[in-house]
């Protein structure tokens, strides 16, 4: 059994490191291993956090999904990839992910990204301002369905050559 005042000192500096953002179990597993706990005393922290409802990382999945797509308008397969890598567990990401953008749909998405990219682009030829366009709506992890309509659509409205 892990020491009583071990398991203190862990809870607390875990809630500290929660003070800031939700965290994934993941998260402060890794924060606590780095202040040199023992692996028995993080496990009975965290089981006593989860208990208490401050380490969820269903709760976390959205509220972090949340603020990329809201904020970043992040396409899923970003989002996807960094719950992947905060430690969240697939069926938790796919159910949040499935949530979160029936309420923002993805084509909407990357319509904004593209139409704000696009203002930022004026002068360049047609093929450059497509290809920095696609990079950029890859990089913001858009599929490349999505992309592919986002283009065509906006070249449609902007009247330009790579609508076509």
């Amino acid at each position: 059994m892990p020491d009583r005042e071990a398991i203190k000192t862990a809870k607390s500096q875990a809630l500290r490191y929660l003070a800031y953002r939700d965290r994934s179990e993941k998260e402060l597993t890794l924060h606590l291993e780095k202040k040199g706990h023992a692996p028995s005393v993080i496990q009975k922290a965290l089981q006593d956090l989860a208990n208490l409802n401050y380490v969820n990382d269903q709760r976390f999945a959205m509220e972090w999904g949340r603020s990329r797509v809201e904020g970043k308008k992040f396409g899923k397969q970003r989002v996807r990839q960094e719950l992947f890598a905060k430690g969240v567990a697939s069926h938790i990401i796919e159910t949040t992910l499935d949530s979160l953008y029936s309420s923002y749909p993805e084509r909407d998405l990357a319509q904004a990204c593209a139409n704000k990219k696009l203002a930022s682009l004026h002068g360049l030829e047609p093929e450059k301002k497509m290809r920095r366009l696609v990079q950029y709506l890859q990089r913001r992890g858009f599929s490349a369905d999505i992309i592919y309509e986002t283009t065509r659509l906006t070249g449609r409205q902007r009247d330009t050559p790579f609508g076509a």
